[in-house]
């Protein structure tokens, strides 16, 4: 199996190829910008050589000197849900949990920058295991 490709972006795998018309649609939620006008940065890894992988299998390809806090994964729980919650791996302690598309930008923004951790970001998903932003 290839290591990801190294690349100065956010890393989105994608892991389900069972329905290409679904897949646009969740492809086109990662957009250019986000709902607060930020730039998205995504590399998408579409080869389906990695189809069916676990995000264990996924991490171990990462390749060294890979610098985002955070890994995407794009699933068949993804591609199967209304919502499209990505599988989000923060790769320090490895901690995942699902994002709804528009939340990745603001949680790899805030990361990225030592803002906030993801424990953060976690302890406001809902009871579900989603985090779709925080509520006041």
């Amino acid at each position: 199996m290839d290591m990801l490709p190294k690349v100065d972006a956010l890393l989105v795998v994608r892991t389900d190829f069972s329905d290409q018309e679904r897949w646009q649609a969740v492809r086109n939620t990662l957009g250019d910008i986000d709902k607060d006008g930020w730039a998205k940065e995504f590399e998408v890894v579409e080869d389906p050589a990695y189809q069916g992988l676990t995000a264990q299998q996924i991490l171990a390809l990462l390749p060294d000197g890979y610098q985002d806090p955070i890994l995407v994964i794009a699933d068949k729980v993804t591609v199967d849900s209304q919502e499209m919650p990505f599988l989000v791996i923060e790769l320090e302690v490895t901690w995942e949990m699902r994002v709804i598309p528009s939340e990745i930008p603001g949680i790899h923004a805030n990361l990225s920058i030592g803002n906030m951790d993801f424990g953060e970001f976690a302890e406001s998903a809902d009871a579900d295991g989603v985090f779709r932003g925080f509520h006041d």
